[in-house]
Parts: structure tokens; C-alpha cells; sequence
């Protein structure tokens, strides 16, 4: 038998959402963003197709120093990484031996989980309530690190304020604060990070930067946690390409502004819809909304609009196996999703 650490054997891989093989699907299951980033980004591109055979820089500067300018911090408090994924592995790798203690809410990002078990780390689950809210404070001492999501995966809203504040002064390992959506919001955490010096807030240019395909995040931290974060991150881990491209999109952030803004309405414009049509829609802060179909189990509508080609995603959990998560695509993209719900409703 192969010497698999028995952590890696006994954890169930993470599960993404499903890529069509096929043409002419509407894909409102993995949050991406429906809108491509500005032409003007690419316009940097041939330079680097030239430097293909030489190493990237190592520590990403002009990305960072880009991030810096658009999140108000020095760029030595910014650590790059291959998607913000990158960033929750190299804080596992960096606060937690395994053994030690991870925590982190019963409904979030379920990457957390899968990287923890793999780790080898000891899980310790936070309750959500009956609406899929935190309503109290992370309190867990021999947490070595906390992951919380704000906004929240798989509901979508902000976890309150005054508990994540409370969680922050309380904990003595390090606190992550996932804010991958947190452009589709009037809300974010940036002044967390003068107040505790145990937060590590962590971003992503895949879903508000259109920039999935190439995965870039960041992590924005104190110096001294950054400094020990880098040790562990792995040389080059970011491409050439990636780095060139995601600094330009930084550089249009006005642009992505108004994207921002266009995928905002149409989410206010689905939720009403939805609701119109028999959902139970909980409001949302994010680029997606969890809703619960009132005339027909979940699975078998996701089922349907798969059968006509429209993609949207159903999980497993017991808590939540009555509801599907629908990404904001565009206008013509949620015309189609609510055109294809009718005609399910209409063989009901």
C-alpha cells in the first residue's frame, strides 16, 4: 500500500463547481464574474509573451505596489498569491502544526474544511443559526486560526460586525477574514487590520476583477505576519502573465467599479424575481443568492435547468440540500434562467 498520510486518505477532496464539457450553457454556478475586464489590460501582454522563457519576479512588486495603491496599505503589508486560495494555505501552513486547532463556521467556503483535514488539523465547527447567520461571537481559544467569511458563502451577507470585532480581540491564535466577495458590498474590514494585529484579510481578482482564469489573490496583513506568511509561500507563485495583467486591472479600477455596480442590480432584480415566482430568496451582499424553491425539491430543479442547459448549483449539506446557489450573470443570462424556471413551473 502507497504511504499515504492517513489525514489525506480519509478526507474527501474539495469539490468545485461542475465546467461544462459542451456548448450553449448559461453558467450561474461558480460565481464568476459575467463580465470580461476592460481590452485595455491586455495591451501589456505581448511584452511579457517575449520574456516567457525568464522567471517571474519572485515577489510580485509592481502587483503589490498596485494593490497597495487600491487598498491603502503599504505594499510590504501585502503578500501575493496563487488566488486567494493560495493565501488560506500558506496561513494554514504558517499558524497551524497538525494537531492544532482550525475553526470555522458549519456553512462557509468549503475549502477550509478539505485544506484543514489535509493538513492534519484538529476542527473545531461554529454553528450557524436558523437563517445561516453567526449570532455570537467566534470564541475558541485553542484555535491556532479562525477562517470567517464575510460575505459569507453559501448565504451571501456580512457577518455581524460587532461579533467578528469581538472574535478579533478575543483570539488568541490568527483570525482570516475572507472578504473574496466583498466588492458586490458596501462593507469591508480594511480597518481591522490597524486594530488587531492577529488579521489577515484576504482577497481575490477572480470574481469582482473578472480575473478566475488566472488566479491572483492577496492577503493584507502586519508586516510581521506577512513576513513569516512569505517564508512559507512558494517561489514564483505567480506567473508572469498573471502578475502583468492583474497589476493592469488594478489600474482600471474604475471600470470595474461599474461592473460592480451593473451585477449589483441584476441581483436586486433576481431576487425579486425569484421571490415572484415562489422562492424564498435570503438577501444577499455578494454575487449570488441562496434561494429555496417552494413547488419542487431543489435537486430536481437543478436537475431541469441542466437539462436546459443552465447551470446552477446544488449542494449536498443537510442543511441546505433545499436550496440552490445562483450566480449574478447578466441581464440576458438571468432572463434565460427565469424564462427556463417557468417552463418547469408550467409542467408542475
Amino acid at each position: 500500500m502507497l504511504p499515504i498520510r492517513d489525514c489525506v486518505r480519509q478526507t474527501p477532496g474539495y469539490t468545485p463547481g461542475e465546467q461544462p464539457q459542451g456548448e450553449g450553457f448559461t453558467k450561474l454556478n461558480t460565481n464568476e464574474n459575467p463580465y470580461p475586464p476592460p481590452p485595455e489590460i491586455f495591451q501589456t501582454l505581448p511584452a511579457q509573451l517575449e520574456k516567457a522563457r525568464l522567471y517571474p519576479d519572485p515577489v510580485s512588486t509592481e502587483l503589490r505596489k498596485a494593490a497597495a495603491e487600491v487598498y491603502g496599505i503599504p505594499s510590504d503589508r501585502i503578500l501575493a498569491g496563487n488566488g486567494s486560495d493560495d493565501i488560506l494555505n500558506i496561513a494554514l501552513r504558517t499558524f497551524v502544526n497538525p494537531g492544532e486547532t482550525v475553526a470555522f463556521l458549519d456553512l462557509t467556503y468549503s475549502l477550509y474544511e478539505t485544506i484543514a483535514r489535509v493538513h492534519g488539523a484538529n476542527i473545531v465547527e461554529f454553528r450557524t443559526n436558523e437563517k445561516f447567520e453567526l449570532d455570537r461571537p467566534v470564541i475558541c481559544p485553542e484555535a491556532n486560526l479562525i477562517f470567517l467569511a464575510s460575505p459569507n458563502p453559501p448565504l451571501g451577507k456580512h457577518l455581524h460586525r460587532e461579533y467578528l470585532e469581538e472574535t478579533c480581540a478575543r483570539a488568541s491564535g490568527v483570525v482570516l477574514i475572507d472578504e473574496a466577495y466583498v466588492d458586490f458590498s458596501d462593507e469591508n474590514h480594511l480597518d481591522f487590520l490597524d486594530r488587531h494585529e492577529n488579521v489577515i484579510i484576504s482577497r481575490t481578482m477572480s470574481k469582482s476583477y473578472s480575473l478566475a482564469g488566472l488566479r491572483v489573490g492577496f492577503g493584507l496583513s502586519s508586516r510581521a505576519i506577512i513576513e513569516q506568511m512569505d517564508k512559507v509561500r512558494d517561489s514564483y507563485n505567480l506567473d508572469r502573465i498573471a502578475q502583468t495583467l492583474a497589476t493592469s486591472a488594478l489600474q482600471q479600477n474604475e471600470h470595474f467599479r461599474e461592473i460592480w455596480r451593473k451585477v449589483r442590480a441584476t441581483r436586486e432584480r433576481l431576487i425579486a424575481s425569484l421571490r415572484e415566482s415562489g422562492f424564498v430568496v435570503f438577501d444577499s451582499e455578494a454575487n449570488f443568492v441562496l434561494a429555496s424553491p417552494s413547488w419542487i425539491a431543489a435537486s430536481d430543479l437543478y436537475t431541469e435547468l441542466k437539462e436546459r442547459k443552465v447551470l446552477v448549483r446544488y449542494f449536498k449539506h443537510p442543511r441546505i440540500r433545499d436550496h440552490v446557489r445562483i450566480s449574478i450573470g447578466t441581464d440576458a443570462e438571468i432572463d434565460r434562467l427565469l424564462d427556463a424556471i417557468q417552463e418547469i413551473q408550467a409542467t408542475r
